[in-house]
């Protein structure tokens, strides 16, 4: 059964996208602190509650996973923000396939 995601819901979890990226351009290298990472899971909630796609929601489980990682002080802090920033591209990806995916129609609509 294929679902279909609004255009409101395609731009929370851009917006969150957005907001996870630069939380990760703010942070200190090799600094544990909690609330970045509250926050980035506070973020990361928040596109799994309006996201309607497994794919991209295993990129967000693989996004709270890794900044785990990275807001705990491990040493490896750019090897880890590396793969943090790969997923949210490779999620922004599969927002634009799966918004590709609704055809000249749903383009049309969202232009207007």
């Amino acid at each position: 059964m294929r679902h279909v995601m609004t255009s409101s819901q395609l731009q929370k979890v851009r917006a969150n996208l957005a907001a996870l990226q630069a939380l990760l351009d703010q942070r200190p290298a090799r600094r544990s602190d909690e609330a970045p990472l509250l926050e980035f899971r506070r973020l990361c909630w928040g596109a799994l509650l309006v996201v309607d796609d497994a794919e991209c929601q295993q990129q967000i489980d693989l996004l709270v996973q890794y900044a785990k990682e990275l807001f705990g002080g491990s040493g490896a802090a750019e090897g880890i923000k590396g793969k943090l920033e790969a997923t949210i591209v490779a999620c922004n990806a599969r927002l634009d396939a799966v918004e590709s995916g609704y055809g000249k129609r749903w383009r049309d609509l969202r232009a207007a």
